[in-house]
Formats: C-alpha cells, sequence, structure tokens
C-alpha cells in the first residue's frame, strides 16, 4: 500500500509540474512568435505607406554637430512608378532601414506586374520574385508568411502593391529559442522529477504511516471483540437454558451475531487492503459460478418480495480466486436486493468480454458516477434503516476484491431510481 500511494504522489506531483512548464514554454514561446510577427507587420505597414521604401528615419544630433545634407540619407531607388512619400519616422532606429531586407512589386487593376524593386535585397531574382507574387496572389489573403518571407498587400493608386519582408533571421532566432527552451524545460522537469522520487517516501510517509496505523487497530480490535462477543453468546445460552428464551435473550444473539459480522468484515477488508496474503489463481469457469450464486439467492430475493434475472453467457474463463469470485457475486446480489425497490428485479448480466454487472431500482439522490458507494462505511440515506443490517463495507471488500484480481469495478446511476455496480475481469 505504500509504494501504491508513493507511486499516486510521484505520478500526480510530475504530472502538475509537467503542465506548469509545458503552459509556461508554450505561453513565453507564443508571446516570442507573435512579437516577431508584429514587428515584422510594422515594417511591412511602414514600408508600404511609404510606396515600397524604407522611410526616412529621424534622429537627434548634438548641438555642436552639423546637419547632413539630403544626399547623405538614403536614396531612393531611381524608376519607381510611385515615389517615396516624403516625411520622416521616429519609432524606428536608425539601423532599420540598413538591416532591413526587403522588396516590393507594383501590380495594375489587371493584377499584372508593372515594376520590381529588388534594391534593397541581394538573395531574390526577378523570376523568383514573380513566383512568389503569383503564390501571394493565389493566397488571397492580406498578409502572412510565404516560406522565411513575411509579406503585406496593400491597395496604391492606380493598383496594388506587395512588400515582402525577409525574416529568415529572425525565424531562426526563434526557432534557436523555442529549441533552447525544450532543451532547459526538459532538463528542468527531469532534475524536479528525480527530486520528487527522492523525497518522496518522505512526503508520504506521515499517511503511509497513519493508514498502516488504522489497519492495525482494525485487525487487533477484530481479533479482541471475538474473545467476549463468544462469552456473551455463551453467557446467554446459558441463561436461556437455565430460565427458556425470551425477547431479551433473542434481542443479545442478534446484536452478537451483527457484531461478529461487523468485525469479520473489518477484518476481512483489512487483510485484502495489506495485498500481502498470497491468494491461488486458477482458470475458472465463471459463468457457472455467476449462474450458481444467482439460483442460490433467488430464495433470499423472493423472501424479500423481489426476483433475480440472470443473463449469463455460457463457458466464459476467467483467472482467479473461486472463493473470493464467489464471495464477489454474493455482495453483489445481496447489495441489489437489500436495497433494491419493492416489487423490482435484480437484473445479473455476464456476457463474453469479462464484464459483469448488477442493475437494480433503488432509492438514489443522484445520477452519474457513484463509486461513493465503493467506499467503506459509506450508505446512502435511504438505506440507512436497520432493517437493511448494512455497514457500508460490502461493497468496499468487492472492490477489494475485484482489485485483487487486476479488474475495475464501477457504480452509475443511469437515472434517480436505476443504479448499475460494473465490474470487469481479465
Amino acid at each position: 500500500m505504500s509504494e501504491k500511494l508513493r507511486l499516486r504522489f510521484i505520478a500526480i506531483a510530475s504530472f502538475s509540474v509537467f503542465i506548469v512548464l509545458f503552459s509556461f514554454l508554450v505561453s513565453i514561446n507564443a508571446w516570442n512568435y507573435s512579437n516577431m510577427k508584429e514587428n515584422a507587420d510594422k515594417i511591412l505597414s511602414a514600408i508600404s505607406e511609404n510606396n515600397g521604401v524604407f522611410p526616412k528615419v529621424h534622429r537627434d544630433k548634438p548641438k555642436n554637430e552639423p546637419i547632413p545634407k539630403e544626399k547623405s540619407e538614403i536614396e531612393e531607388p531611381t524608376g519607381a512608378k510611385n515615389p517615396p512619400i516624403s516625411g520622416r519616422r521616429t519609432d524606428f532606429s536608425p539601423e532599420d532601414p540598413f538591416a532591413t531586407r526587403y522588396f516590393s512589386v507594383t501590380l495594375n487593376g489587371d493584377m499584372a506586374q508593372t515594376s520590381i524593386n529588388l534594391n534593397y535585397i541581394a538573395a531574390i531574382t526577378i523570376e523568383e520574385a514573380t513566383e512568389m507574387v503569383n503564390s501571394v496572389v493565389e493566397k488571397g489573403s492580406e498578409k502572412g508568411f510565404l516560406g522565411s518571407y513575411r509579406y503585406r498587400i496593400s491597395e496604391v493608386d492606380g493598383g496594388t502593391l506587395i512588400v515582402f519582408l525577409d525574416c529568415t533571421k529572425d525565424l531562426f532566432f526563434m526557432n534557436n529559442f523555442l529549441l533552447n527552451s525544450l532543451y532547459v524545460g526538459g532538463a528542468g522537469f527531469l532534475a524536479v522529477c528525480l527530486l520528487i522520487i527522492i523525497f518522496s517516501k518522505t512526503a508520504v510517509r506521515p499517511v503511509v504511516e497513519s493508514y498502516e496505523k488504522q489497519k492495525t487497530f482494525i485487525t487487533n480490535a477484530g481479533h479482541e471483540l471475538k474473545t467476549p462477543l463468544s462469552i456473551i453468546d455463551a453467557n446467554t445460552e446459558v441463561i436461556e437454558m437455565e430460565n427458556g428464551e425470551s425477547q431479551w435473550t433473542q434481542s443479545i444473539k442478534r446484536q452478537v451475531e451483527r457484531l461478529t459480522r461487523l468485525t469479520n468484515q473489518l477484518t476481512t477488508l483489512a487483510k485484502m487492503e495489506e495485498g500481502q496474503a498470497q491468494i491461488s489463481m486458477e482458470n475458472l469457469n465463471f459463468s457457472n459460478i455467476v449462474t450458481e450464486v444467482c439460483d442460490e439467492m433467488e430464495a433470499f430475493a423472493q423472501g424479500q418480495g423481489k426476483t433475480i434475472q440472470a443473463l449469463v453467457n455460457p463457458d466464459v474463463m476467467v483467472m482467479g480466486n473461486e472463493d473470493q469470485l464467489r464471495q464477489l457475486i454474493y455482495i453483489l446480489l445481496d447489495n441489489g436486493v437489500k436495497h433494491a425497490k419493492e416489487g423490482s428485479p435484480i437484473e445479473v448480466n455476464w456476457n463474453s468480454n469479462g464484464k459483469l454487472t448488477v442493475k437494480n431500482k433503488a432509492y438514489l439522490e443522484q445520477t452519474g458516477n457513484m463509486n461513493i458507494l465503493l467506499e467503506r462505511f459509506y450508505r446512502t440515506d435511504a438505506s440507512r434503516s436497520r432493517q437493511t443490517g448494512g455497514y457500508g463495507l460490502g461493497l468496499s471488500i468487492a472492490k477489494a476484491i475485484v482489485e485483487q484480481h487486476k479488474g475495475k469495478i464501477s457504480a452509475m446511476a443511469s437515472s434517480e431510481d436505476t443504479l448499475e455496480i460494473t465490474v470487469t475481469l481479465k
């Protein structure tokens, strides 16, 4: 049990760390990409507004420095159809015009090329520029990526201007940052997982010790209660032999039986949850076992004004312990008979896929997942009457048996009055 709890703690803690790191890496890389794209769109917008040429950049000069002549500034390309718009930008650095690689293409109303400006890029030929323009026109989007180039389409006087910005370096740095962040995040995740594994025993030790003490107390208390209960039962029989039976002696016997049954169930559950006792497993015809138990429980069900309807697929084999599997079916049927509505049937279905279902009409306060019924000492409000004689341990024992057989058990309320318990065995 301690090892199982420790593994569960490691899994939950590691998964939590993974979610946090993954969210952080996704957020920071998404922000990095968005920032790169926003910066590229800003440059493309400025170039498009300046008719395909990077605008002049204003920079403050010291008072004693002479203002350079106009010819020292960036020269505009000759032969452009539309002259650049006059004016200076202050939202770029003086080095941006020299560090930015771009080209522009102007189209007329019929989407035919009228001019190509390749003065600010060396990696693109006229043929390549033409192919890229055709690809962008086919896409039909105003802006986006074409390979490592970010483009923008804008309307100008008499036609359309398409500007392409070379984002190769930006994409390289972004991808490099992505890989480095994945490496660092992966290394951090492994380091944290290693620390979790190292300190997991210390973290779960108080819970494990408390649980072990609880099981030890239940086991010891069960054994200690057997002796006084046996003495009380024996003394009651002596009183009956001397004075005859009375309602008082019968009441004592009933209470002794109830306490004996409770202590036996507690002891059985504690031993099963310890998981230390080895049980013999063999290949069993589970169909025959289900049929036999249903036949044996039929009389008990009829005495309660209810019936058992069994639909059993014949000759379905499972690997398990016969005594425990019989006890499992007894518990499920006993629970169904005790808590089913008056006159309603208890439906039992065993199919060839190793799936056993027990369905009955019951008084339920909710629908959906009802796995809380499988927890020890839990009983629904409608079943707290002494007439059922239950302690909320039967389904807990059934759950322990299924887990010992490496199976699964679940409880589901398909409606407000229909309870279905499903067991899947290998």
